[in-house]
């Protein structure tokens, strides 16, 4: 959990750097609506900041107050930012072992033709791994009306009814947010000839 706060601590800290090299008169208030948190958070991060030398406060009677990012400040930022980017790709490294760790295993029981359920992010990021896999991704469908009709990587995404027409070996749950809720919505009949598997 402390592992959690740090990071997004961190993200905080690099998103207020950023607001304030946009424009050093802000007040704190503007700075909580843009970040998405409390004024008093914002206002914790600042004082933080200002002890430790990232950033400075001049002209203190005039409200809101005047910030100005020092050079130990932009270093800090950069710091942050490729920590960041360091986390996310780490976390994209873990999902394509994960992706890559089920299809192998699918391959192995048989599988062929896969259908993708899910027509987001997650479904792209298994897309490029199926192909070394050996898998042959015969169609993408999507609960979403707005997203069917699309094309996405190549396929043309349609409704979930489309799955019995296309004729999978597996249907593979390509959401992380709402797999939960298409296992529910696949019925038994589906489930006794295909099978169903979540990232």
């Amino acid at each position: 959990m402390k592992r959690v706060d740090q990071r997004r601590s961190g993200e905080l800290r690099q998103l207020l750097i950023v607001e304030l090299q946009r424009g050093s008169n802000v007040s704190q208030r503007t700075l909580a609506r843009r970040l998405g948190v409390a004024v008093g958070t914002v206002n914790r991060l600042l004082n933080d900041m200002v002890d430790a030398g990232y950033v400075q406060v001049f002209n203190r009677g005039v409200r809101p107050f005047a910030y100005s990012v020092t050079d130990d400040g932009e270093r800090y930022e950069r710091r942050l930012s490729l920590e960041q980017y360091s986390s996310v790709l780490g976390s994209l490294r873990r999902l394509e072992g994960r992706i890559r760790s089920t299809l192998y295993e699918l391959k192995e029981r048989g599988v062929k033709r896969v259908v993708f359920y899910g027509a987001g992010e997650v479904m792209e990021a298994t897309y490029r791994v199926v192909a070394e896999v050996g898998l042959d991704v015969i169609g993408v469908v999507d609960d979403d009306a707005a997203k069917q009709g699309l094309r996405k990587a190549g396929l043309l995404v349609e409704p979930a009814r489309a799955i019995n027409d296309l004729r999978p070996d597996a249907v593979l749950i390509t959401t992380v947010r709402h797999a939960e809720e298409i296992q529910l919505k696949i019925d038994a009949s589906l489930r006794s000839s295909v099978e169903v598997r979540e990232l």
